[in-house]
């Protein structure tokens, strides 16, 4: 099913290039140029799945439209649109449930890169859904019927992830797969342990701790370095549109494209559970 979209915004050129734009990544079912207006469609049993939203308008702000749809919808996911750059305010948005921010003017690839992002966010939520009600089955007296893993196919996975990602065969690289079949049949623990633990589970005593961090952290900048690369040169790069909203923050890509095209040492951040969570749904998904 495709995905739903709603745009608010009181500025009538930015809400048709809006709508325009995300209309080919789903169906944008619902425009409106006020907060009050949005607010009623919400109220009378509408949804949507993602609402890009102006942070200041003339009637009631982005940001109380946030609230009051997300105390009735709490799933729909929000990305606020301004011209403003007011810390406080940006503050305020992330605090209520906003996703993302993003200044005016609009940019094209920008907007369809921070939709590809929270759409993947929606589909890991759903998958999470599934995997607590799995685990909530766990309990269930009646018998299970388990699945014989194919570990040539997972295997094969591990192999294709990580030859996209440029690093098969790097130390790091064994020692997240190492993690992901560690906790293969532990979801929840790989998604609420603190990472040191996370490294534990695998290590073979507590000094070996800091150095399975030290070259998970290298192996994981050393991708993000080589999807970066690819996205500078060919923002419609196959693996950059399918690994960089994934497996990274959106910050991370961006700040690595600049630091590559400005030629800068890099000081881009990573987020390493959240590489591991994707690779952890890449890899055993159906198997």
């Amino acid at each position: 099913m495709a995905a739903t979209f709603a745009v608010v915004d009181d500025d009538l050129a930015s809400q048709r290039m809006l709508a325009d734009i995300l209309n080919t990544r789903g169906d944008v079912i619902a425009e409106f140029s006020s907060g009050q207006e949005a607010l009623k469609y919400f109220e009378s049993g509408h949804r949507v799945d993602v609402c890009f939203i102006d942070l200041l308008m003339p009637d009631i702000s982005g940001i109380e439209v946030v609230e009051n749809v997300l105390s009735l919808y709490p799933g729909t996911l929000f990305v606020m649109i301004s011209q403003v750059e007011a810390k406080t305010l940006l503050a305020k948005a992330y605090t209520v449930g906003v996703e993302f921010f993003i200044h005016k003017p609009i940019n094209r690839k920008e907007i369809l890169a921070i939709a590809d992002r929270v759409l993947e966010k929606q589909r890991l939520k759903s998958a999470l859904n599934l995997i607590e009600k799995s685990l909530a089955e766990i309990h269930n007296p009646k018998p299970l019927k388990v699945k014989k893993t194919d570990e040539a196919m997972i295997k094969k996975r591990f192999q294709l992830v990580f030859a996209d990602l440029g690093i098969l065969g790097e130390t790091g690289s064994r020692e997240l797969q190492a993690i992901v079949l560690r906790f293969r049949d532990s979801e929840e623990e790989l998604l609420n342990l603190p990472l040191r633990s996370v490294y534990q589970a695998i290590a073979g005593s507590e000094e070996e701790i800091q150095s399975i961090e030290q070259r998970i952290r290298r192996v994981i900048k050393q991708a993000l370095g080589n999807i970066a690369l690819r996205g500078s040169e060919d923002f419609y790069d196959e693996c950059f549109e399918r690994y960089a909203s994934k497996y990274f923050d959106y910050a991370e890509v961006r700040d690595r494209v600049l630091e590559l095209r400005q030629k800068r040492t890099s000081s881009a951040r990573i987020n390493i559970r959240k590489f591991i969570i994707a690779l952890y749904m890449d890899v055993l998904h159906d198997i």
